[in-house]
């Protein structure tokens, strides 16, 4: 049975202006044309609006100068992303024949379940404020809005109801474009000016009330500890650990909440097999793992101590990340895993020391490296060497798909692991901040600096091809590390370092002079740059 006003509001949009509403939801990404999805269309009549919708929404034929439909696909209709609300029972039996899915039948008493992208609509003239403010009700949380409405409805806004949409529409920010005559030639013509609304209603943040819940007891509890919100505030590790605490009480609760509603998510019947609609696909034990893992992985990415660990070290931690997701993030095992930290990095900063050195002297990977190299005389062999003042090595800094500097990537780690190497023979083991370094090297990114980076110890450039060259302007240091990696493979003499010059013997004399010579060699003693596992000792306190 057809309302009483349904031949009175009836006016079909027309192919031209339904082709401006429907385009006029296109998104265009990475040169991809894209329509929002699930698309509500809540004043269907005889679809004249909804098969627009599938000719340019979901790839129905149509004509783009006309915007006519050629063809309408009936199967498509019924597997779109399109639901239909109509008042009419005839034009409901008519969009039901043509395979539209009819979700309701008066707009204004819906409650709908399903969130929709987008709503497109041609209400009845005389009802149009009405249903303009329903439709925004029902994007609250986000999304496109098109509706065609009587210019009349907006130009007079002469009822509260007409004053409350001009007033939300400005709130919202909305567009409005005249059509004078856009039903002169219609299905059903008509001399009346329409107005195509337009509003995007941005998603809404998602309102968690656990998420308050914790937040408010979190702020309750540091109120009424001062020293241990001092704490929290200044000190990212502990900062860390109050995160991890609210965020398993929270997937605690979440789970609490999921047991005690979830039989209203199953099927299951008497005597039937449960088939829920909504499950968690994990245990809470498995989730709390999981959760653990991934603030145990930031915990090794935070300066404090990602910073004070080796590079092997830190791939080690990296690789133990599922061994430490059965130990809670608490700060007695943070500092279990300190301590070990501590008591390792003696032996690890000898073995990346040398792994460092035997890296830059390795010449089977690039004949350009055989200038890192300088050759001497050892104590009882004739393959010593020691590293130049310049240094060539592989550091890929470039971003493979546009050639841009990108050093944050590879290059950053890279560099730091040769920084925090010498660092740790220039001040006998002091811990190395990082901080510094990175600054410089985002600044170079951002300024496209790719020649001469002065950093700590060296200038770094870094080259398209895979390379990085360095030049140390700290000759204290180099001379340091090459001494440490000389004395550990056997090619200096026991005595180095011990005697004067002319207290040695003279093999010796001749290993010194091959290396350094006298001068060189006094001043090295005077100022105590030789350095060795002993000055480290104090990494262990």
């Amino acid at each position: 049975m057809t309302t009483p006003n349904d031949s009175l509001d009836f006016y079909p949009t027309p192919d031209s202006l339904a082709f401006d509403m429907v385009f006029s939801l296109r998104e265009v990404k990475s040169g991809f044309t894209t329509y929002p999805k699930p698309i509500l269309e809540p004043s269907a009549g005889d679809g004249a609006l909804a098969r627009q919708v599938h000719a340019l929404a979901f790839n129905v034929h149509h004509d783009h100068k006309t915007g006519e439909v050629d063809y309408y696909d009936k199967e498509k209709a019924r597997s779109a992303e399109l639901d239909c609300i109509e008042l009419s029972s005839d034009f409901r039996a008519v969009l039901k024949k043509d395979g539209f899915r009819v979700v309701h039948d008066n707009f204004l008493t819906f409650r709908p379940t399903t969130k929709y992208a987008a709503i497109v609509m041609n209400p009845p003239f005389s009802a149009g404020a009405a249903h303009l403010l329903k439709a925004l009700d029902v994007m609250q949380d986000g999304g496109k809005v098109r509706c065609l409405l009587n210019a009349e409805t907006l130009r007079n806004p002469c009822t509260n109801e007409r004053k409350e949409l001009a007033a939300r529409l400005e709130a919202l920010h909305a567009t409005v474009k005249y059509y004078p005559d856009a039903f002169k030639n219609a299905r059903r013509a008509a001399r009346v000016e329409v107005a195509l609304v337009s509003v995007d209603i941005p998603d809404r943040e998602p309102v968690s009330r656990i998420r308050l819940d914790l937040k408010n007891e979190t702020a309750e509890r540091l109120k009424e500890n001062p020293e241990f919100a001092a704490l929290v505030s200044s000190d990212p590790i502990t900062a860390a650990i109050e995160r991890y605490n609210a965020a398993a009480e929270g997937v605690r609760r979440i789970y609490e909440e999921y047991n005690g509603i979830k039989s209203l998510f199953s099927s299951a019947g008497a005597g039937k097999k449960e088939n829920p609609v909504m499950a968690f696909t994990k245990s809470y034990n498995d989730a709390i793992r999981e959760l653990r893992g991934m603030y145990w992985k930031q915990l090794f990415e935070m300066p404090q101590l990602f910073d004070a660990m080796t590079y092997e070290m830190q791939q080690d931690y990296q690789k133990r990340i599922k061994e430490l997701e059965g130990y809670d993030f608490s700060a007695y095992n943070i500092l279990t895993v300190r301590e070990e930290i501590s008591r390792n990095l003696l032996s690890s900063i000898d073995h990346e020391i040398i792994k460092l050195f035997d890296d830059w002297t390795n010449l089977h990977y690039n004949d350009e490296y055989s200038k890192n190299v300088h050759y001497y005389n050892g104590w009882c062999t004739n393959s010593a060497y020691k590293i130049n003042r310049k240094v060539i090595f592989r550091c890929n800094a470039f971003d493979t798909y546009d050639g841009r500097f990108c050093p944050r990537y590879n290059a950053t780690g890279h560099v730091a692991q040769i920084e925090r190497v010498l660092h740790f023979l220039d001040t006998n083991g002091k811990p190395y901040n990082g901080d510094e370094l990175r600054a410089v090297l985002d600044a170079a990114e951002k300024s496209g600096q790719t020649q001469k980076i002065q950093l700590h110890y060296f200038t770094a450039t870094f080259y398209k091809k895979g390379t990085c060259h360095i030049e140390f302007t700290n000759t204290d240091v180099l001379k340091s590390f090459n001494l440490y990696a000389g004395q550990r493979k056997g090619w200096l003499p026991p005595t180095y370092g011990k005697k004067s010059y002319h207290d040695m013997a003279a093999a010796d004399r001749r290993v010194v002079d091959s290396y350094e010579g006298e001068a060189s060699y006094t001043d090295t003693l005077t100022r105590h740059l030789i350095p060795t596992q002993s000055t480290f000792l104090q990494l262990n306190a």
